[in-house]
């Protein structure tokens, strides 16, 4: 008898610890997933690596670990989660969680919620690795001046190597897609034992929440979707969202007298600034270095994407309008100042071409003619710089196969989500918001004046609105404050002193 209760108490305490040892299965130290220990503890911020399938539903062709860490909430008497998904694609989330733990938008969440970040599979520190030496060998080639036509073909033979090699590992590109990083965020779920959850996707990563909504709403609690980019976007290229945004600000421009009469030209100027530097570019220090000997040339399309830049952000936006009238006017004397202001590489993350093209190569196609690169620069002469087209050479090699239909079909759902939209968002303009409405029924969307991309983080009065919704998704929303929110005030002179002050 004593025999069996003591083969009975080492089966419990075997049960038990392995048990234990389950859950903490898949915690890590921080360091293992590119952050810093210190910062994690004091940040009570735990890392983990979860398996994922490589594909979905098929265990048995092996697991990809993904990078997640897990911000504590401040609160002892937590509400459901909240899940981070990033922009891009190609984007790692966790080199910058030290700079989201430290705005105001994610100490706000984090009062009630544990916050849930990860880099999605093939960025970060989330396998698999993709090519990493993919754009430093493509640039290495170029700084040996190559034609164009030795360019495209370098980029080719390289994505064709790369993907022989991620071949011959057992990794098989078409395990990407928007599907799969939602299943992958709902794999990290139960992994961490989360009933439910709240869901944040910005631009990209509302693709990703779509998905989430579409195969996976047993998990959700609420959505909101930041500068929505849904399945069926009738644009997938730059120039549209960039024509609809330059449109806003032409009109904004005409409400007041001074502006109207000041900036009357402004899309022509835009033209000229970027016919004059493409034809006479002017030698200006990259980011950061501080050797002449450095220069490069800036080319009219590196003004242009300046440009698109400068959009994004509400506080410059003001600047924008004089900028295209000085620069167009020959006034390059703000050129190096403006270009270290709006030129800044990973800005918002470490970028992935590798993982980009092998979901855009797949879902971004264009369907229809109007898409064409030729039919662009036909319509929007003007903007011939976001005309970058897709890439054919590349997509036919890295990702030649084609999606099924149905990925383009509008999500249909249910579930409390709120949708926003920043007016001047050259991304994502409002009109993907309005779209993105339609189908979800229970759904309210908002346009943000004076707002662009990532509009949560335009001012305290949508952070908070973001926060009551996922605190009571069922509530109706208190939107005073949207309708009082100023409006952009555009600089009219001295833009060399107010670049100076910029921060």
């Amino acid at each position: 008898m004593q025999m069996k209760q003591l083969f009975l108490l080492l089966l419990y305490l075997f049960i038990k610890n392995n048990c234990l040892a389950q859950e903490k299965h898949f915690q890590c130290p921080c360091s293992k997933i590119g952050l810093d220990e210190r910062f994690a503890d004091s940040n009570k911020v735990n890392c983990f690596l979860i398996p994922v399938d490589k594909a979905y539903k098929q265990a048995s062709g092996g697991s990809y670990f993904l990078a997640v860490a897990v911000a504590a909430s401040q609160n002892k008497l937590k509400e459901f989660p909240l899940l981070y998904l990033h922009g891009g694609p190609g984007i790692a989330t966790l080199g910058k969680l030290k700079s989201y733990l430290n705005s105001h938008t994610w100490k706000l969440m984090r009062e009630k919620h544990d916050l849930v970040f990860f880099d999605y599979r093939g960025t970060g520190f989330s396998q698999p690795a993709l090519c990493n030496d993919l754009p430093d060998s493509l640039s290495a080639f170029i700084r040996t001046n190559p034609t164009a036509n030795d360019i495209r073909a370098k980029e080719v033979s390289l994505y064709q190597r790369c993907k022989e090699n991620l071949l011959s590992q057992g990794i098989n590109l078409e395990t990407f897609s928007s599907f799969q990083l939602a299943a992958d965020a709902d794999a990290v779920r139960k992994a961490l034992k989360i009933d439910k959850w709240n869901v944040y996707g910005v631009s990209y990563g509302t693709t990703v929440a779509l998905n989430a909504i579409r195969s996976f709403p047993a998990g959700l609690q609420s959505v909101i979707l930041d500068s929505p980019f849904p399945p069926n976007a009738p644009w997938v290229d730059f120039v549209r969202p960039f024509e609809t945004c330059f449109s806003v600000l032409e009109n904004n421009l005409k409400k007041d007298l001074a502006t109207e009469k000041q900036f009357a030209n402004l899309r022509r100027d835009f033209a000229a600034a970027v016919k004059r530097l493409n034809e006479k570019p002017v030698q200006l220090l990259p980011p950061g270095a501080n050797d002449s000997t450095n220069k490069r040339n800036y080319t009219g399309d590196d003004f242009a994407w300046s440009i698109w830049s400068s959009m994004l952000k509400p506080k410059s936006i003001p600047f924008v309008p004089l900028a295209i009238q000085e620069i167009a006017n020959g006034n390059d004397s703000i050129l190096q100042l403006w270009s270290t202001a709006f030129s800044s590489p990973d800005a918002h993350g470490k970028f992935s071409a590798a993982q980009s093209n092998a979901i855009l190569c797949f879902e971004g196609k264009p369907q229809r003619p109007e898409d064409s690169k030729d039919s662009l620069l036909k319509n929007y002469p003007e903007f011939s710089s976001f005309n970058a087209g897709f890439n054919v050479p590349v997509c036919n090699v890295w990702r030649p196969d084609l999606p099924a239909s149905n990925i383009f079909d509008p999500v249909v759902s249910d579930i409390p989500v709120l949708i926003l939209a920043g007016e001047y968002d050259p991304v994502c303009p409002p009109f993907f918001g309005e779209l993105t409405a339609k189908t979800l029924s229970y759904s309210k969307f908002l346009i943000i004046p004076s707002a662009s991309h990532a509009a949560i983080h335009a001012d305290d009065c949508v952070r908070h609105i973001a926060y009551n919704f996922i605190s009571f998704p069922h509530r109706e929303l208190s939107l005073q404050c949207i309708a009082s929110r100023s409006k952009i005030v555009f600089l009219k002179k001295d833009l060399y002193s107010a670049l100076k002050n910029y921060q």
